[in-house]
């Protein structure tokens, strides 16, 4: 069964930082950016081990629960390697140390109490177990890494959001009333990980056959545990197949917004006159339409900047800032603003040209170059405008109360049923007046 990938493809809170993604917490291409991904890989299978642990002690009521259950994380990846060996590991240990002298009894008919509340939990535990596979995998190479540093520090943050939610499912107390302990069981569950990437690490194998038997032997004299047997196999959608092209739909969808929000900015820095701002949203507008053909004829790019540039003008600038020619029909930043024009083109054409390739079924393409240049458009766009930061403030701008409406507009952007048409109404709104009274700049 195939994870669904996140609703949409903007997250609501989702943003660029400020670097536009030019940094992350892990630099692959470097030593120690590697190392310490590996270290992360190890302090997050600990901190999924002791959340299998507290559930082991949540079943602890029924023996054969807990150990089917054991069994059912011992079968959830078809490839036993070190982290599924380290995972057996932390539960025989578990299982040996802290259940098994204390809570050796089969009780409510072979079948825990609180079966149903760690049922609840399982996809994120095979989730957890089988992205902490893939994770491993490329690290452990000596070869380049085939993920970029996006996508694997995006896999490291959507690996935590497994973890918390597992911290919401199992929150309950019921685990520390049956004996569980983290600190009792932390050190030594660390013990068994931290060698992870160690060569030679694979020598604890042979004994491997020894726990199995050890735990799962006492199984073959109890009826299968149908609650287990119903538990879905799980295919993730962090560095599954269509992860690194759907990241790149998130990222392709933020920087819509970014665009937007730039756009914005220009907008209440030239509201000192309504008619120079109309007119610079116009030169955006037909600079992204273009003369060369070059957009396609319902661009979702274009439709949502030129959404975004209306919904400003009307729900923020035209409430407050009524006039159309103040300073003899030109603002006082006009000439700031107009040096921002070939970034802002060129930043909507490759972002135009990137969801295009990303509509086609199938595309392999990874659009780094593309997206490398947009975010250096905008890059240049900040550098530009950011002198004028307080100006747009004291003129009302406010990137949190536009954003969430901005990110509305994106979240579509590669739904190809939510095709958003340009209609007459917001073409007259912004751009009638220009008609009406024509200033040349």
């Amino acid at each position: 069964m195939q994870s669904n990938p996140i609703s949409g493809v903007l997250r609501r809170n989702g943003r660029l930082p400020p670097a536009y993604l030019g940094c992350y917490p892990f630099d692959s291409g470097s030593g120690s950016g590697k190392e310490e991904m590996k270290e992360e890989v190890i302090r997050l299978g600990v901190e999924l081990s002791l959340y299998v642990a507290r559930s082991m002690f949540l079943l602890s009521d029924d023996i054969r629960t807990v150990l089917w259950f054991c069994c059912a994380l011992w079968r959830c990846v078809m490839y036993h390697d070190r982290v599924l060996q380290r995972v057996l590991l932390v539960m025989n240990h578990v299982y040996s140390y802290g259940i098994k002298p204390k809570n050796a009894v089969f009780l409510n008919a072979g079948n825990s109490v609180h079966w149903d509340l760690v049922a609840t939990a399982w996809d994120e535990f095979a989730d957890g177990i089988i992205v902490l596979h893939r994770l491993f995998l490329p690290l452990c190479r000596k070869d380049a890494c085939f993920y970029d540093d996006r996508l694997l520090s995006s896999a490291f943050a959507k690996y935590k959001l497994i973890l918390k939610n597992l911290d919401a499912k199992l929150s309950s107390s019921l685990s520390e009333a049956n004996g569980f302990a983290r600190e009792a069981f932390e050190s030594n569950i660390f013990t068994l990980w931290k060698s992870l990437f160690d060569d030679g690490a694979d020598q604890a194998a042979p004994k491997l056959m020894e726990i199995l038997t050890d735990l799962f032997t006492p199984l073959l004299k109890t009826p299968f545990h149908s609650g287990v047997l119903a538990l879905p196999l799980r295919s993730p959608y962090i560095l599954g197949k269509d992860f690194p092209k759907q990241e790149l739909k998130e990222e392709v969808a933020l920087l819509g917004v970014e665009l937007s929000l730039y756009v914005a900015r220009s907008m209440f820095l030239l509201c000192d006159d309504i008619r120079s701002m109309l007119r610079f949203c116009c030169k955006l507008w037909i600079g992204a339409k273009g003369d060369d053909m070059m957009m396609i004829p319902d661009s979702p790019v274009v439709e949502r900047l030129l959404f975004s540039i209306h919904f400003v003008y009307s729900k923020h600038i035209k409430p407050k800032h009524g006039g159309y020619q103040r300073n003899d029909g030109k603002s006082v930043r006009w000439e700031l603003i107009r040096t921002t024009w070939e970034n802002f083109d060129s930043g909507i054409r490759d972002l135009d040209r990137l969801v295009l390739i990303l509509r086609v079924k199938g595309s392999c393409f990874n659009g780094r170059e593309l997206t490398s240049r947009i975010e250096g458009a905008l890059k240049k766009v900040d550098d530009t405008l950011r002198c004028a930061k307080a100006v747009s403030e004291a003129n009302g701008f406010a990137r949190e109360a536009m954003e969430p409406d901005i990110q509305d507009l994106w979240k579509s952007l590669f739904d190809k049923e939510a095709k958003q048409v340009i209609n007459h109404a917001v073409l007259v709104d912004l751009f009638l007046p220009l008609c009406i009274e024509a200033v040349p700049h």
